[in-house]
């Protein structure tokens, strides 16, 4: 019975909601944009930023309804952990596009604000403290995914969680590579995510008139 459980939810996780979104409006397979993944902000940046934006709330969705259910139906706190786990690893290893997948970061944040928000609310204090002092968002992400397990189990005094947290780090760091981050990538072309989130509605790949628009538009906002 628990097993079948975990395959609802793997389902869930499972539709490749920024793939079908490609599809859709470019007809394009997303894998093969970019950093590869099958995600939002690899939607925003080569689809665009209003098709990332419905990528975003879907996932949201994916990972509250996953939470919800499995406390609908009264699973265990161990269930519900490894309900978000096997959400998580349908969203990257989905499936319906034979295996491949975005990195579950939306769906496993959304799922833990609905477990224990406070945890969430730690992890983001250990992010921008290690941000400012690394100045990295990428070791700044490392860090508080190595935090994890531990702010999950001081926050629910449960091990059940604890280990939750656990195997959501170990799949999420298995994906965090500098060469597939989306948010480097962005950087490469604009002077910061806010510029690119910002900037007046642009051509679907990078290119050099789009550079200039951003970093005058950056510009523009300094003065």
């Amino acid at each position: 019975m628990e097993g079948g459980y975990l395959a609802v939810f793997y389902l869930i996780g499972s539709i490749p909601v920024a793939w079908l979104v490609a599809k859709w409006v470019d007809d394009e397979d997303i894998r093969e944009q970019g950093s590869g993944n099958a995600g939002v902000m690899n939607v925003a940046i080569h689809v665009s930023r209003l098709a990332g934006l419905f990528v975003f709330l879907a996932e949201i969705v994916k990972g509250v309804l996953t939470v919800l259910l499995a406390q609908r139906w009264q699973l265990s706190d161990w269930m519900v952990g490894m309900a978000v786990v096997a959400a998580v690893a349908g969203t990257r290893w989905s499936i319906w596009i034979y295996g491949g997948g975005g990195r579950g970061n939306t769906l496993g944040v959304a799922a833990l604000l609905v477990v224990a928000w406070q945890a969430v609310a730690i992890s983001l204090g250990i992010w921008i403290i290690t941000r400012i002092l690394t100045r990295s968002s990428f070791w700044a992400t490392r860090c508080w995914l190595l935090a994890l397990p531990l702010t999950l189990g001081l926050v629910t005094m449960s091990w059940a969680y604890a280990v939750m947290g656990a195997l959501l780090a170990l799949i999420y760091l298995s994906m965090h590579k500098t060469d597939t981050d989306d948010h480097a990538m962005i950087k490469q072309t604009y002077p910061s995510l806010w510029v690119f989130l910002t900037t007046p509605p642009r051509k679907k790949k990078f290119g050099s008139e789009e550079i200039r628009e951003a970093l005058m538009h950056a510009d523009s906002d300094e003065h």
